[in-house]
């Protein structure tokens, strides 16, 4: 099971109930944890993530409303005891952030951490069956989105072929389960496709970081399980929108329907818009599977990508 858990989901400035971006992705023990927006380390705790877990950040770009939340984080970690080794990636500005914030505010980490600074689009992490692509979109200077992958490196294991076959029962199907092969004591090499049925489709989420409609964005959220945009604006203000970098729900919605997104996901939107139902009839107007991302609001995926979303996430600090 995959657990997309909205940590922050408010635009330009915290509100009631609507911190700033923030959205953690949770599978067999990892967080993945896209934008620090400002306060994320109580909504981290009020989400029961856990401080100890495997765990990667990413960060679109160098705007305060994405990142300001980043020191406290790795301070509440420090201070928690966290022990296992943290990765950050974002743009290369950032590494310079980080060390400005150990050495002004006393901000050393008791765990290892590493931060990357990307230059371009690729891929930037892979730990199967996840892998994690950065690409570049149209903002204000150099920012980010960030496309996530889940392949199982083979389909079902089908013990009747392993039997046939001649493999022993116990860790030699194990091994072929997670898509390694094996030599038999005779010499003989099987292959984990020689005993797995066929491979299932990758699941993908894309979350957007800030960004004009753009063909990037277009491009990666083909097809997507799940896309993730900010929406700054309704319509009515479009060209505030291109102005400041920023989309509309008609925009991604539009665009969403063109590419074959099965969900949709507004968030970040400006304050002006109060509750955000206006950002959420727009995005609906064009594509009907649209919903609008809240404050610890947690949708799951499972293996075919059949989705269902909580409105709220029970807290564990384990």
């Amino acid at each position: 099971m995959i657990d997309i858990v909205f940590l922050g989901t408010g635009g330009s400035m915290p509100t009631e109930g609507r911190n700033l971006p923030a959205i953690a992705i949770r599978y067999l023990g990892w967080i993945f944890l896209f934008d620090c927006g400002e306060d994320v380390q109580r909504q981290f705790e009020r989400a029961g993530l856990g401080l100890n877990k495997n765990m990667s950040i990413f960060i679109t770009h160098g705007h305060s409303d994405h990142l300001i939340g980043l020191p406290g984080l790795l301070l509440r970690f420090s201070l928690l005891g966290r022990l296992k080794p943290l990765t950050i990636y974002g743009p290369k500005e950032l590494i310079e952030y980080v060390k400005i914030s150990q050495s002004t505010i006393n901000l050393g980490t008791t765990f290892e951490t590493v931060v990357y600074g990307l230059t371009e689009s690729g891929i930037i992490f892979q730990e199967s069956p996840v892998t994690i692509r950065a690409f570049e979109v149209d903002h204000r200077g150099f920012a980010l989105g960030y496309e996530v992958l889940f392949q199982n490196p083979t389909g079902e294991f089908i013990p009747e072929k392993a039997e046939e076959l001649g493999v022993p029962k116990g860790p030699l199907w194990s091994t072929l389960a997670k898509g390694d092969s094996v030599v038999l004591s005779d010499g003989t090499i099987i292959n984990p496709e020689d005993v797995t049925g066929p491979r299932p489709r990758p699941l993908k989420i894309v979350y957007s970081g800030d960004t004009r409609p753009c063909q990037a964005l277009r491009e990666t959220s083909k097809d997507a399980d799940v896309l993730i945009s900010e929406a700054m604006y309704t319509a009515e203000h479009a060209i505030l929108a291109q102005e400041r970098g920023h989309s509309t729900a008609e925009d991604i919605a539009k665009m969403a329907s063109e590419v074959g997104v099965k969900l949709l996901v507004l968030t970040h939107y400006s304050p002006r818009y109060y509750d955000g139902s206006a950002i959420l009839v727009e995005g609906k107007t064009y594509f009907p599977n649209t919903i609008l991302a809240r404050d610890l609001l947690t949708i799951s995926l499972d293996k075919e990508g059949a989705y269902s979303i909580k409105e709220s996430v029970t807290t564990d600090s384990s």
